[in-house]
């Protein structure tokens, strides 16, 4: 059984459809997990839900989804004015466009989310995150830090567990020792071991004209594989 884990999507959905192909996930063996932010910047985030619906379905309990800042913005009861605004600068009206193509609203992806979303997953090896984490046991971290923190991962300080995150997009997948020094890039398509401790940022800026990553996990190693945006 492999780990599949993929970055934030951002309604980029040839792009999802290309990693998936490379990919070709095992439905019946295979765990995909999302780290959330599935939605906004992109043309297709209603293509998108489409298919981790079905997904949903089809993998059953080994489909896992992280809810990331962007989800956490849709199902938040009540938005202040600065939360508001900043969902609008960073693609709130493509999704909503999306949707309204397909005779459907934003909204009706409440009900999946709010059913299928967690603040984190732990793995074998490994543990998942949107965006940061601070503290050790994951748990004990805060929704923003989890969900929406921009600066920890980056900060290169964090030495527990291994911890796959998102959300913050850089040029190339890279790990963060966390000596506030140590950060390597890791190149494409090679099995390394996978690391005891530490931050894999796999958001390689999809939405934002980057690419879409994928690390897969399998044996106590992993692999890094890329598809453009635009693909």
């Amino acid at each position: 059984m492999r780990d599949i884990i993929i970055a934030d999507i951002h309604g980029c959905v040839r792009a999802y459809e290309a990693l998936l192909y490379r990919l070709q996930p095992n439905e019946a063996e295979d765990r995909l997990i999302l780290l959330g932010d599935l939605f906004d910047r992109g043309p297709d985030s209603w293509e998108v839900f489409q298919t981790v619906v079905r997904q949903a379905d089809a993998f059953g309990e080994r489909f896992i989804l992280l809810r990331g800042n962007h989800e956490d913005f849709l199902l938040q009861p009540r938005l202040t004015l600065s939360q508001r605004m900043v969902w609008n600068r960073v693609g709130r009206q493509t999704t909503v466009q999306s949707f309204h193509a397909h005779g459907a609203k934003m909204e009706d992806s409440i009900p999946f989310l709010n059913a299928h979303c967690r603040m984190y997953y732990k793995g074998n090896g490994f543990q998942c995150a949107h965006a940061g984490v601070l503290a050790d046991p994951i748990e004990v971290n805060d929704a923003n830090t989890l969900l929406h923190d921009h600066h920890l991962v980056l900060e290169n300080r964090y030495t527990g567990p291994l911890t796959v995150t998102g959300h913050i997009a850089l040029a190339r997948a890279a790990y963060f020792a966390g000596d506030r020094e140590t950060i390597e890039f890791i190149p494409q398509e090679a099995f390394y071991p996978l690391p005891q401790t530490g931050v894999i940022c796999i958001d390689t800026g999809c939405g934002k004209g980057g690419s879409l990553t994928a690390m897969v996990v399998e044996n106590g190693r992993f692999a890094l594989c890329s598809v453009p945006e635009t693909c």
